[in-house]
């Protein structure tokens, strides 16, 4: 009896492109009170999100407010929007939510509405002349909106308000995320794990297509490639001897040859994927063999473009 057993190694890798919108700090003007306020960086970016990492998108940034007037200033800081509507967006599709909060008094100051809310807990910060406090805030973007890869950004103003709403001084900052490209894949179907492998029994060795019911699950933040080898080159081996059995598979509906590596393209379209593959085995000639165990391993990596 012909028996085989088929190993697969499933493989990640991910490519990614950073950008760094630039800023564009405005001036700070005031009457009794002048307030500059410097924020560095003036680009808050999350930087290298993958969706697929299991982290939550986040970063803690850092604004320092200076009295350059004479005189006592009162004031609280107040972010709003230069354009809505509010989100991170590349310029089109649906925005990525985002929550901006104070990490010196836990206050929610996002400018949904267009501006930050102000609330009653909400202390005005006070600084003497020649004084200075820098805040800390911490962006979160909402990672149930990330739909796709690349840079998503909002302009906003960040002010220091007086309790008539005038601006003491402000400058402006650019908010986002830069979301990588990424892809992982895995198995489903009638398969064992061992040592990290996935272990795929084809059953009695006949001709045809072996009835192993496998699919290949692939999510990608959108176009993806697969690169598939064969430690034996498209033969499956009986142990350390020179008997094989020939077979080629077929992903998705394609053939991969596997005298080589070989790539098979994904789907075109963008966005979010989340694909199920099937896997098909077709056996070749099995006359004339030796009986026993019969395998090859097989390396399928996946590539986010």
């Amino acid at each position: 009896m012909l028996r085989s057993f088929l190993f697969l190694a499933a493989g990640l890798l991910t490519t990614s492109a950073l950008a760094q919108p630039p800023s564009n700090p405005a001036a700070s003007t005031g009457r009794d009170c002048l307030i500059r306020t410097n924020a560095t960086p003036t680009s808050w970016m999350i930087q290298g999100y993958d969706p697929f990492g299991g982290s939550l998108p986040e970063g803690t940034f850092g604004v320092t407010f200076v009295n350059e007037g004479s005189s006592e200033c009162r004031f609280t800081p107040v972010f709003e929007l230069v354009q809505p509507p509010f989100g991170l967006s590349t310029g089109s599709g649906k925005p990525i939510g985002y929550a901006l909060l104070s990490m010196s008094d836990s206050q929610d100051v996002t400018p949904r509405a267009g501006r930050s809310q102000q609330r009653p807990s909400q202390r005005d910060l006070k600084l003497g002349p020649n004084e200075s406090r820098t805040l800390l805030y911490k962006l979160v973007a909402d990672p149930d909106d990330v739909a796709d890869a690349g840079t998503f950004t909002q302009n906003v103003l960040i002010e220091a308000q007086d309790n008539l709403f005038r601006s003491l001084g402000g400058t402006q900052l650019v908010l986002g995320i830069n979301v990588l490209p990424s892809a992982r894949i895995g198995l489903a179907g009638a398969f064992m794990m061992d040592n990290g492998h996935a272990v795929v029994n084809l059953g009695e060795l006949r001709r045809g297509i072996a009835p192993v019911p496998l699919q290949l699950r692939v999510n990608s933040t959108g176009r993806y490639a697969l690169s598939v080898s064969s430690a034996n080159s498209g033969r499956l081996r009986l142990g350390l001897s020179e008997w094989y059995v020939p077979y080629t598979i077929a992903i998705g509906g394609t053939s991969v040859n596997l005298t080589g590596e070989r790539s098979v393209a994904g789907p075109p379209s963008s966005g979010f994927r989340r694909d199920s593959l099937p896997i098909q085995f077709q056996i070749g000639d099995v006359a004339d063999r030796r009986a026993g165990t019969y395998s090859d391993v097989i390396s399928i990596t996946v590539t986010a473009r």
